[in-house]
C-alpha cells in the first residue's frame, strides 16, 4: 500500500480512537476500512470494492484472525448478530434484509457493516433509537480493533 495511504488511514485510526461518540467512531473507522479496500483493490464502487475485499488475498482480511476469535471481538459478533437483521433504509430498496447469522463468515459480517453503513450515510440511523445506536456501536468498535490491529501488523 501507498506510504501516503497508509499515514492518511493511521490518522484517520488515531482520531477515531479519541473519539467517544459512536456514530462519529463508526464514521472514522469505517473511512479507514474504504481507504484501505480503495488503495488496494483501485476499485471505485463500494460494492466492487468490498467483492474484491472477500474474493482476494489482502493483509487487512489475513489478520482479522489475531483479533477475531479474542472474547471481546466474539461479544461484539453475536451481539451484532442478536440485533439481525437489517433492513436496507435507502429508497427503492425497502423490505430488503441484511442477515448475519455466522459471525465467523467474514462475508456476511462485511456486508452486515456496510449495510450499517448504507443506512447511516444515507440519513437512515436514529442516534436517540437504542437499537440504531446499539448497532453503530457495536460494528464502529469491531471495525475499530480490527483496524488497529491490521494496520499495526502490515505496516
Amino acid at each position: 500500500m501507498d506510504e501516503n495511504i497508509k499515514n492518511l488511514i493511521g490518522w484517520w485510526k488515531l482520531k477515531g480512537q479519541r473519539e467517544r461518540d459512536p456514530f462519529i467512531k463508526f464514521f472514522f473507522f469505517y473511512v479507514c476500512f474504504d481507504a484501505w479496500i480503495t488503495a488496494e483493490s483501485g476499485k471505485d464502487s463500494d460494492r466492487d470494492k468490498i467483492r474484491w475485499f472477500l474474493d482476494n488475498d489482502n493483509c487487512l482480511k489475513e489478520h482479522r484472525m489475531g483479533f477475531w476469535n479474542a472474547p471481546r471481538a466474539q461479544s461484539l459478533l453475536k451481539n451484532m448478530r442478536n440485533l439481525s437483521p437489517i433492513e436496507d433504509m435507502r429508497p427503492g430498496h425497502r423490505g430488503k434484509y441484511t442477515e448475519l447469522n455466522d459471525v465467523n463468515n467474514i462475508e456476511e459480517v462485511i456486508w452486515f457493516i456496510y449495510q450499517i453503513r448504507c443506512n447511516l450515510f444515507h440519513g437512515s440511523k436514529d442516534p436517540m433509537n437504542s437499537r440504531d445506536a446499539n448497532l453503530v456501536e457495536l460494528s464502529g468498535e469491531l471495525l475499530e480493533k480490527w483496524i488497529v490491529w491490521a494496520h499495526h501488523k502490515c505496516s
